[in-house]
């Protein structure tokens, strides 16, 4: 047996009442027609769910299946996924307790006595209360529990896990030029400390990526290179459009590589 969370339980009986099937005893949904407790059985085999017994009739579900089954009151606080059933009178003339779950009969069980579990639903909402369930024509959401009178759970549903997370969205992209007061290129080292032996020389005017910001020293990539850079030579800035961006020191050639690096940049003319 293999058990699914309950998202996709409930996917499974929604995806049922979409399609609208006829009510058919026997059937579960796959073929257009579906009944009560084939609803619950195919919203399972949908999500994934196997080794699915005792899910043919609400009367052996009842007994043999459902797990916590108790009287349902007027207080009691459903959960989504909830099984909800509906019981009659074991004599009732249109829908009679079958003789094997009567006293004396071989599946005659005494903790259940001869109540007769007529009818099956699946508690898909709760805020506010929605019921879904297979009914003569079609399918039907109840937004009471008027009627439902008992409720437990599926062995083959995780209930209390959340549905999977949404992917929390990549964050943006953060670039820094480098710059310094002497004009001269700054060193990216292996590790955060002057100490380290290993480094690069990154031109003044460059543009990196900026994995990590610190106070001292920032995590940075340049040319797919991953390193570190004192903090105090990196700018904040796009990757594309108009920047104002003031470097003292540059030189000529320098500030015409910052122009090439920035579309629509410009350079104002000295002024005597």
């Amino acid at each position: 047996m293999s058990t699914i969370k309950v998202d996709k339980y409930i996917e499974g009986v929604e995806s049922i009442y979409v399609e609208q099937p006829d009510y058919q005893e026997g059937h579960d949904g796959s073929d257009g027609l579906c009944d009560c407790i084939g609803m619950c059985r195919g919203a399972l085999e949908r999500g994934g769910a196997t080794g699915v017994t005792h899910m043919r009739g609400t009367n052996d579900a009842a007994r043999n299946a459902i797990q916590n089954l108790q009287e349902l009151k007027s207080d009691d606080p459903l959960c989504v996924g909830d099984i909800v059933m509906k019981v009659r009178d074991k004599d009732d003339k249109t829908m009679p307790l079958p003789d094997k779950y009567r006293k004396g009969g071989s599946a005659y069980d005494p903790k259940w006595g001869e109540t007769n579990f007529t009818h099956i639903g699946t508690v898909t909402s709760v805020n506010p209360l929605v019921i879904t369930h297979m009914t003569s024509p079609k399918p039907k959401k109840d937004k009471s529990i008027k009627g439902w009178t008992y409720y437990g759970e599926l062995p083959w549903v995780e209930y209390g896990t959340a549905p999977d997370p949404e992917p929390e969205p990549e964050p943006e992209t953060e670039y820094a030029m480098v710059y310094a007061k002497n004009g001269k290129p700054v060193k990216m080292r292996a590790k955060p400390s002057t100490k380290c032996s290993l480094y690069w020389e990154v031109p003044v005017g460059s543009i990196v990526i900026v994995d990590k910001w610190g106070d001292e020293w920032s995590n940075i990539t340049w040319n797919d290179i991953m390193g570190y850079m004192m903090t105090c030579f990196l700018t904040p800035c796009g990757d594309s459009g108009l920047y104002t961006v003031t470097v003292p020191h540059l030189t000529a050639e320098q500030a015409d590589s910052l122009i090439s690096v920035f579309p629509g940049a410009y350079k104002e003319p000295e002024r005597g």
